[in-house]
């Protein structure tokens, strides 16, 4: 039998959120083990029923970042897979069961990158997973989103785990699923993109504006370092990164000028100029 841990770390969310994508991963199958991160400076207190469940492990980990909170987590010995699951989504109900399917299948395969939905009228939350794509080419391995992919235990740890410093809460403040695609991307791992492992997102929240902008600031600085770490390590590839990540802002910066979208104007520039001070 197959033994897979689904990881989920939390900071910062309400508890009826978390407790609705442990109660999703709880309730997939009885070989899965379920492992919270909980970053909050007081852990979260959940009802009886989530709290008394054996397949939980509530571990209180105040450390500041994703990536740090998913590097400690402490999964069996005899673990096969692993899952990473925000604390905002959830599994899909049988989400499991195709992943056996999908693994017996593909024997070959170490990652499998799932899909995103927005709960709210079940699209795509990504144009990328509504595209696909095969990610034995560069261009298609930000397929692998960190709110759901599927890693071979051993693969897992062979490449490093997360880099720290990339991640929401470190030092550069996104990237750390592309970081760890890139990581298993040059050294040759397979991996592959397969939508019908689904996650349920909560739809992007706009929050006030000046945390907006910010925030588009502090997650392109993280693309930009991102691309700077990998050109280092003489991976030009990445350099196709880099003209995507420059077009795109721009593009939209323009359009948003044109018509006269000052805030989404400004967006747009903030992500542009964290991405160029990243790189540079």
């Amino acid at each position: 039998m197959i033994r897979i841990s689904i990881i989920t770390n939390t900071i910062r969310r309400p508890v009826e959120l978390v407790e609705k994508s442990i109660r999703a991963s709880l309730g997939q199958n009885e070989s899965v083990s379920v492992i919270l991160m909980d970053q909050n400076v007081h852990p979260l207190i959940f009802s009886e029923e989530i709290k008394l469940n054996p397949r939980l492990k509530h571990v209180h980990c105040q450390v500041p970042s994703v990536s740090m909170a998913r590097n400690r987590a402490e999964y069996a010995v005899d673990t096969d897979w692993i899952i990473f699951c925000d604390d905002d989504g959830y599994l899909e109900f049988g989400y499991i069961k195709k992943l056996q399917n999908l693994i017996d299948e593909n024997q070959d395969i170490d990652i499998f990158a799932g899909s995103i939905k927005r709960i709210d009228n079940g699209n795509f939350y990504s144009k990328r997973h509504a595209v696909g794509g095969d990610m034995k080419l560069f261009w298609n391995t930000k397929l692998l989103m960190g709110s759901n992919f599927v890693i071979k235990k051993t693969i897992f740890e062979s490449l490093g785990k997360f880099d720290e410093a990339f991640g929401a809460g470190a030092k550069y403040g996104s990237s750390e699923e592309t970081d760890l695609a890139w990581n298993a991307f040059f050294h040759q791992k397979k991996m592959r993109y397969s939508p019908e492992l689904v996650v349920f997102h909560v739809p992007p929240f706009a929050g006030e504006f000046k945390l907006e902008v910010n925030k588009a600031f502090r997650y392109g600085y993280g693309k930009g370092k991102l691309v700077r770490k990998w050109l280092a390590r003489r991976k030009y590839i990445v350099l196709l990164e880099f003209l995507e990540m420059s077009f795109i802002p721009i593009f939209k910066s323009i359009l948003n000028l044109i018509s006269f979208r000052w805030k989404d104007f400004r967006i747009q520039s903030a992500s542009f100029a964290g991405r160029l001070a990243g790189l540079l």
